[in-house]
């Protein structure tokens, strides 16, 4: 089997790859290593063909060798980070939007299968929980903020990837969860878990945005990975959309507390809890329905928030 990952060298696309590698795929890399690094595809480098570019490019697509015998497509590429939402709203459109229309069209080029990461941000605002497969978006007027920049870039990549189903693509849909683990970028512009833990490293503070009453489900990398690569194997599964979620909510605020007690756990050092301004159109609650992932896939979150958090942690010192 051959596979393209697009977006392979960030977080997610990353473990792809490494999991793509052991069960004996032949892997094509395309990214750009503006977010992604090299360094996380270190263990496979050998064994992969990696291409520096912009999957956004028709062009890009032209360097791939042999393309008829890409069987899979898994399209990770995307700008992620609650802070370019609002700093670099178009920029996030343009690459979310423009490099799943491009890797569409490889898909239908060259009869592959074709895995879309989407997001729950698709469905915007929707306080309808759990979230499943035909819930309504919810979106906000544009001129109250552009935080559905990326969310609304992935509810038009899930049309997209509908559009070339009926038109006889072998399409797949995967929405990860708020994932976590090593690897995910912890700066300004990175997720929340790695972002608390280097704050609460260096800067001995962790970053709580508005009350911290809101919830999210923290998913582990490797569960995450274990689903999409499932997507892709599995056969019959064209035009269905799986949730990859963990089901355990925790509140902001109390993930901030788990974080304080590790690093104090772990390194000795203090650090305290600083509450800052809420993120314009963050959601309540994101709680997923996964009735498709375990039906289908025979997936379920199997890593423990407390064992996930200790791992990261640990990654990072």
């Amino acid at each position: 089997m051959r596979a393209l990952v697009t977006g392979g060298a960030g977080f997610l696309g990353s473990g792809l790859v490494e999991s793509l590698v052991r069960e004996g795929y032949e892997v094509v890399v395309m990214d750009t290593c503006w977010r992604g690094r090299k360094e996380n595809l270190r263990s496979v480098a050998d064994k992969i063909s990696f291409i520096e570019a912009d999957a956004c490019m028709p062009s890009s697509y032209d360097r791939i060798e042999r393309p008829s015998t890409i069987d899979v497509v898994f399209h990770l590429c995307a700008i992620n980070g609650t802070k370019w939402f609002h700093e670099e709203a178009r920029m996030v459109m343009d690459v979310n939007v423009n490099s799943t229309l491009r890797s569409i069209e490889f898909a239908e080029e060259n009869n592959c299968r074709y895995v879309f990461t989407s997001s729950p941000e698709a469905f915007g605002e929707s306080d309808r929980m759990p979230l499943g497969d035909v819930e309504p978006s919810v979106f906000s007027a544009p001129s109250q903020h552009q935080r559905h920049a990326y969310g609304a870039s992935k509810y038009l990549g899930e049309l997209a990837v509908h559009h070339a189903v009926r038109n006889g693509l072998d399409a797949r849909i995967v929405r990860p969860f708020n994932g976590y683990g090593p690897r995910l970028l912890g700066d300004a512009y990175g997720q929340v878990v790695n972002m608390m833990m280097k704050s609460a490293l260096e800067d001995g503070v962790v970053l709580v945005h508005g009350d911290g009453s809101q919830t999210r489900c923290l998913t582990h990398v490797d569960d995450l990975v274990r689903g999409i690569h499932a997507a892709g194997r599995v056969n019959g599964l064209s035009g269905c959309t799986v949730n990859l979620g963990s089901v355990d909510e925790i509140s902001m605020l109390a993930l901030a507390q788990r974080i304080e007690a590790l690093v104090k756990q772990e390194t000795g050092k203090s650090a305290r809890i600083q509450f800052t301004e809420a993120n314009l159109g963050d959601s309540k609650r994101r709680l997923p329905h996964l009735l498709n992932a375990q039906q289908l896939l025979g997936w379920n979150a199997d890593i423990p928030l407390d064992d996930g958090l200790l791992q990261t942690l640990r990654s990072m010192l």
